[in-house]
């Protein structure tokens, strides 16, 4: 028999909307966990948080959606409409811990940010990511969500780290 002494001792995962006043930190702690995100990117994620916090998701235009376990964020989906778009709307983040990886919650968090999204008038929705061969599992599991690859922009980020740009019709 598998040992499930780590699983069954985990706390539940609860999915929340909208952000608290410990998020700005405890988001900025799940991003450096992650491993695959610059400090630039990681004081954007936190950012956004601290921005919509203070002016509320519609006028930051930021939506957010929190898988807490416990005390702590396991994942994330940040989503709003893209300016100057009609019912477009861009998924600018999405982060599993990596002690939550593997068990789904990705894939709930994109359904939920895509409901989330609909419900807002959104009849697509685009995610971007690093073209770098790291990158490659992001590509999958946007793939895995039904989105398909719509264009890749050579050395967007920087020499050798292209952009590659993904999308879905709701």
């Amino acid at each position: 028999m598998p040992d499930l002494s780590n699983v069954l001792s985990r706390p539940p995962i609860r999915l929340r909307s909208p952000l608290c006043a410990a998020d700005p930190a405890r988001i900025e702690a799940l991003v450096r966990a992650a491993g695959v995100f610059n400090a630039a990117e990681i004081a954007i994620a936190r950012e956004l948080v601290v921005e919509t916090l203070a002016r509320g998701e519609d006028a930051a235009g930021y939506h957010f959606l929190i898988a807490d376990q416990g005390d702590a964020v396991a994942g994330y989906a940040c989503y709003g409409p893209i300016p100057a778009t009609e019912n477009r709307f861009e998924l600018y983040w999405i982060a599993v811990s990596p002690a939550a990886r593997r068990g789904g919650l990705g894939q709930q968090l994109m359904a939920a940010a895509e409901m989330g999204a609909r419900a807002k008038g959104a009849t697509h929705l685009f995610a971007e990511a690093s073209d770098r061969a790291d990158s490659q599992p992001v590509h999958a599991f946007y793939r895995a969500c039904g989105y398909t690859l719509h264009a890749r922009v050579p050395d967007y980020h920087t020499d050798g780290d292209g952009l590659a740009i993904f999308g879905k019709r709701l």
